[in-house]
């Protein structure tokens, strides 16, 4: 195989991918939709969903951060690294690179992205606070935003690594 078959091959595997990413990132959206349709009827209850939905925002996240990961490792070269590489990682995958790649993601989809990693931080190392419901409801509300919009980017991302 040529260096352009290898390339070409490339782009279809990774858009491939980004098809089977977005099944798994809609339907974990889809479980934290579900947590936020019922009230609940008691307060045991309300913390145990408050819970759940923490777990599941922090799920969707790290599934959408990794196909972010995924996209530029393969289509850059390399990841951002250092303490502040999820930030960074956003960053690099709302710019666009003249003569590489179009932005994968948008800039109000990043900055929503970056709210949510703010969440998983608390939500993996928060560990002398419960979850408000409140919050859940948030930042419920937030992933059911970014993944309507992130599911449009990652299409036209597709496209352009199959139209390229």
């Amino acid at each position: 195989m040529s260096p352009a078959d290898v390339a070409d091959a490339v782009r279809k595997r990774l858009a491939a991918e980004l098809a089977d990413d977005r099944g798994v990132l809609e339907r974990l959206a889809s479980r934290v939709a579900d947590l936020t349709r019922t009230p609940a009827p008691d307060e045991p209850t309300e913390t145990m969903r408050a819970l759940a939905l923490a777990f599941e925002i922090e799920r969707w996240y790290s599934a959408a951060e990794a196909t972010l990961e995924r996209v530029v490792r393969t289509i850059d070269g390399d990841v951002p690294a250092g303490p502040t590489w999820h930030a960074e990682l956003l960053r690099a995958a709302s710019v666009a690179i003249e003569d590489l790649r179009p932005a994968i993601v948008s800039k109000d989809a990043a900055t929503e992205l970056r709210e949510l990693l703010k969440f998983r931080h608390f939500a993996r190392h928060g560990y002398d606070r419960e979850p408000e419901p409140s919050r859940m409801a948030e930042q419920a509300a937030r992933v059911e935003r970014v993944q309507k919009t992130i599911e449009a980017e990652l299409d036209a991302f597709a496209g352009w690594l199959r139209g390229r």
